[in-house]
């Protein structure tokens, strides 16, 4: 099966690679605007919808195709959060975190054809996490000279130095990395019938 990754991070790319799946990247042709007055969660399982779909007719002639749609956001106090452009917005958006919950949600969809039939699936995965209470103006300084906010949803990465900004994570850790493998498996074995170790090709 051939399986396709929309999307230029580098992260989800890597993860991909960990797990041993052979697959193509390919650069979605969509913008994804935030919406202040759409749900968080409506968003980003539209976002990575269309991903997904921007890249499909390249691959719609193959009888068996998986293209892999993502889409991330920050779910906090309500609001839709994206990512920081200015090192300033970044601290601003740190400091509003500091000892307060937010989710961290990523939108996935599968679409493609299976043995010639078309399929599309998406879903969202939350992964709650809280920041530290005892974080300070000049940890936060500290933390941005590493330059790890810069674009990343919320300004910051758990692959980098923020994850010292944390006290807990619920949840599948990999969601919050920008892929929910465990549900991405399920949606697979939903689709074909076959557990992923099936569809996955030995290296």
């Amino acid at each position: 099966m051939k399986i396709i990754l929309a999307s230029s991070s580098e992260n989800r790319k890597e993860l991909l690679h960990r797990m041993g799946f052979r697959f193509a990247a390919v650069t979605p042709d969509f913008e994804e605007p935030i919406q202040p007055d759409m749900p968080p969660q409506k968003q980003i399982e539209h976002f990575a919808l269309e991903k997904a779909k921007s890249v499909f007719p390249k691959f719609s002639a193959e009888e068996n195709v998986l293209i892999l749609g993502f889409d991330s956001m920050i779910d906090f106090e309500g609001r839709s959060l994206g990512k920081p452009k200015t090192k300033k917005a970044a601290f601003e958006m740190i400091q509003k975190f500091i000892g307060k919950s937010q989710k961290v949600s990523t939108g996935i969809a599968l679409i493609g054809n299976w043995k010639g039939e078309y399929f599309e699936k998406t879903t969202i995965v939350d992964s709650p996490v809280r920041f530290r209470s005892d974080i300070t103006n000049c940890q936060i300084r500290r933390y941005l000279e590493f330059d790890d906010w810069k674009g990343k949803c919320g300004a910051y990465s758990i692959l980098g130095t923020g994850i010292f900004f944390l006290e807990s994570i619920d949840g599948d850790f990999q969601n919050i990395i920008g892929v929910p493998v465990l549900k991405m498996g399920e949606m697979i074995r939903e689709v074909t019938g076959k557990s992923p170790l099936w569809i996955l090709e030995p290296q």
